[in-house]
């Protein structure tokens, strides 16, 4: 299956849910508003990390260190929701440096840590041609179940993960889980932007 119909299908479901939703609840929010809504505070443990490059990091202390952070979680041979998850983050690599004033890092933890070794998560990612700016990560098992539990992050069907977004500032270590909808990006975006200089 190659990545337009990979991703099409399950966004097409997403958007579709998200649109019904707010139908249901008889508007769409402002992505200002959407960004303030329901963000639940989030203790990021500061588990190591290994990237596609081979390279190891804290997860708080280094790699969001005194920088803004999006965190998601995916995983490589993944046929659902990972798809939607990676173009948001890709939307974000692409448009969120002129837009917010401090630098950002862009975080994709694997759900399958087993499975995906740096090697594999660097073919994985190159579909997506991130910036230096986003990094796939994988990590022991139980750190990456530590992040997790952590975030509050269903993933007991790997299959239908929940799609989970965190966004922090390192300098004050304040993370908080976005809700998901059609605003994701810009809602993302003007969370971040509000965390100021």
């Amino acid at each position: 299956m190659n990545r337009i119909v990979s991703v099409a299908l399950p966004l097409a479901v997403f958007l579709g849910l998200a649109a019904s939703a707010a139908i249901v609840a008889g508007r769409v929010l402002p992505a200002r508003q959407a960004a303030t809504m329901a963000q639940e505070p989030v203790d990021l443990p500061d588990v190591r990390l290994t990237d596609q490059h081979g390279h190891d990091a804290a997860l708080v202390s280094e790699l969001a260190g005194d920088d803004l952070l999006v965190v998601t979680f995916n995983y490589t041979s993944c046929q659902s929701i990972c798809g939607v998850g990676n173009a948001i983050m890709q939307e974000l690599d692409r448009t969120v440096a002129p837009q917010v004033e401090r630098p950002v890092r862009l975080v994709s933890i694997t759900i399958n840590p087993t499975v995906d070794t740096p090697d594999i998560l660097a073919g994985a990612a190159r579909e997506w041609a991130p910036s230096e700016r986003w990094l796939w990560t994988t990590g022991r098992p139980g750190d990456i179940d530590k992040v997790l539990r952590q975030a509050n992050a269903r993933t007991a069907d790997i299959e239908l993960h929940e799609l989970v977004f965190i966004v922090g500032d390192g300098r004050r270590k304040d993370f908080r889980r976005m809700p998901v909808n059609d605003g994701t990006v810009s809602g993302i975006i003007a969370a971040l932007d509000g965390y100021g200089r």
